[in-house]
């Protein structure tokens, strides 16, 4: 009975096995390396696999959108209006290719795929506006591709949201203008007022002041120029009393009569004297009375000059009150104003083109089917002939009077049938156990997906052609098949990819397949609408096929 052998005990040959033996090691290392090194059609991919992936993620990620293609519809036809269309204008997230005068001409550029988006300014925008309402822009999205319709929606909320930023600034730097405005006027009128309130206080009691003061001069003035005139009346008839000198003389002829005459005439004579010098006074003071009260009569004239310009003051104060009801009503304005800025100027108004309701698998669905058709038939076909040929299942066949194309037609026919059946499995659980909704019809859609198989299998046959077994198809079919998959539109947008990277996206059959299914699937067009797509996948399933009946040969390993 054979014993086996044993870790570190003897070998085959009897020689001492180690358990780690750096030397053989390194000559395994060595052999597997040089096995790989001849084996070029599964090193190559092994290499540029990772650096090609690497590429695709780096380029395709973290770059914002830019130019996504948009069209506008403008009802309002206003200033306000155009401002908007200049911010998309000058916008590097959407370029506007297209403006027009309805929204049914936009939703056809919608349908055909000519823009991503639709914003339809709606009439009165301008007014609600002004009237501190929110104003309302209709968008509508392509949400066929999702992937696309998700960033076109983020997109358009950032350009919104900036742009009610903008209105809003506006809004109050106007609030401010106007604040200003107020303030100044009621600057203006609190200094006029002041004046008014001034000049006013010191016209009234200059007034008051000067109408008493002249009252009571004009009554002490006639008084006193009554008793003044009725003393100098007494004093002349006084003075009418007194005795002449010459009669006094002719009255008494005596010495003694003489010297008496001559005393008596001395105490006549300085009465008279007296009595002239008061009255004199007398007048003299009349005179002064008369002064003093022309003086009065001068300060009463100033006085009604004071009240004069008093009601020029009072003029003043009328239109400082003015001023004063115009700053408060542009307050008020300001106010109404303040709690109407408040408010979102413009809001967004997402519009679904394909009805209401829908459920993200709808519109992933096309998208699923074009790369999982793709994938099955280019990882699948490994088997077809590459592993038959180390099975030994071609051998059989290759005995058989059966020429190249026949066997590569037969296969390919097999898979294209296989994938069809697929297709139409996938379809059938979606629509059973996610309620997805099919717009389209079932056939057309069937013959997409033939004509689609026909040329993804193809790409299949040519690496099952190419490779001599199923490592290296697996290489290569991994090489072509997941950067396919990245640079599909599935899982992530086109439009913000380099432009090489769309270019190349642009010519890839799962690119057409996954228009043509959306097309019919969720827009519910009929076949003519993707002619163009049908024409390209009927071409690329023409080319791969010739392809893989020219590289077939009749060898085996």
């Amino acid at each position: 009975m054979n014993k086996p052998l044993q870790e570190n005990g003897n070998g085959a040959n009897g020689s001492v096995e180690k358990f780690i033996d750096l030397g053989k090691l390194y000559a395994i290392v060595a052999k597997n390396w040089l096995v790989m090194k001849r084996d070029t059609i599964r090193l190559v991919p092994l290499i540029m696999f990772p650096i090609i992936m690497i590429m695709i993620y780096g380029y395709t990620t973290g770059s914002p959108p830019r130019h996504i293609s948009a069209a506008v519809v403008d009802y309002d036809n206003t200033p306000t209006s155009h401002e908007v269309l200049s911010r998309l204008y000058s916008n590097d997230l959407f370029s506007i290719e297209h403006l027009y005068g309805s929204q049914d001409e936009g939703r056809r550029s919608i349908d055909t795929g000519v823009v991503k988006a639709l914003f339809i300014i709606p009439p009165n925008l301008e007014n609600d506006i002004n009237a501190g309402k929110t104003a309302y822009i209709s968008v509508v999205v392509d949400e066929s591709e999702p992937i696309i319709a998700q960033t076109v929606k983020a997109s358009i909320q950032v350009f919104v949201q900036q742009l009610s930023q903008e209105l809003t600034a506006s809004r109050l730097a106007l609030l401010t203008s106007k604040s200003t405005r107020a303030g100044q006027a009621i600057a203006q009128a609190e200094a006029t007022l002041g004046t008014v309130v001034d000049n006013t206080g010191s016209a009234d009691a200059s007034l008051a002041s000067a109408t008493a003061n002249y009252r009571s001069m004009s009554y002490l003035s006639a008084k006193t120029s009554d008793m003044l005139l009725s003393t100098v009346a007494e004093l002349r008839n006084t003075l009418s009393f007194l005795i002449d000198q010459n009669e006094i003389a002719t009255t008494s002829p005596n010495s003694y009569s003489a010297s008496s005459a001559a005393l008596q005439l001395l105490a006549v004579g300085d009465q008279q004297q007296s009595v002239l010098q008061q009255i004199a006074t007398y007048g003299s003071l009349e005179a002064v009375n008369q002064k003093m009260m022309g003086g009065g009569t001068k300060i009463y004239v100033s006085a009604n000059s004071i009240y004069g310009e008093s009601q020029k003051d009072v003029q003043a104060a009328k239109v400082a009150y003015t001023l004063v009801g115009s700053a408060g009503s542009q307050l008020a304005d300001i106010q109404e104003a303040s709690q109407n800025a408040a408010t979102n100027p413009i809001s967004m108004l997402v519009v679904e083109p394909y009805g209401s309701g829908r459920h993200a698998i709808d519109y992933l669905l096309p998208s699923i089917l074009a790369l999982i058709i793709f994938q099955g038939a280019s990882m699948g076909l490994g088997r077809a002939i590459a592993g038959e040929r180390r099975d030994g299942s071609l051998t059989r066949v290759f005995l058989t009077p059966t020429s190249n194309t026949t066997i590569i037609l037969g296969t390919q026919m097999f898979y294209l049938l296989l994938e069809s059946v697929r297709s139409c499995l996938i379809i059938l659980v979606a629509i059973i156990l996610f309620n997805v909704t099919i717009s389209g019809d079932l056939l057309s859609i069937l013959v997409i997906i033939v004509i689609y198989a026909l040329g993804t299998t193809g790409v299949g046959m040519v690496m099952s052609v190419l490779t001599r077994n199923q490592e290296q198809y697996m290489a290569m079919a991994m090489l072509i098949s997941l950067p396919t998959m990245f640079l599909s539109g599935v899982f992530l947008p086109i439009q913000t990819m380099p432009a090489v990277l769309q270019w190349i996206a642009g010519i890839l059959p799962v690119t057409y397949a996954a228009d043509a299914l959306r097309m019919v699937m969720i827009k519910g067009f009929p076949l003519s609408y993707v002619i163009p797509d049908l024409i390209a996948l009927s071409a690329f399933g023409v080319v791969t096929v010739t392809l893989s009946v020219l590289l077939f040969k009749r060898e085996l390993i």
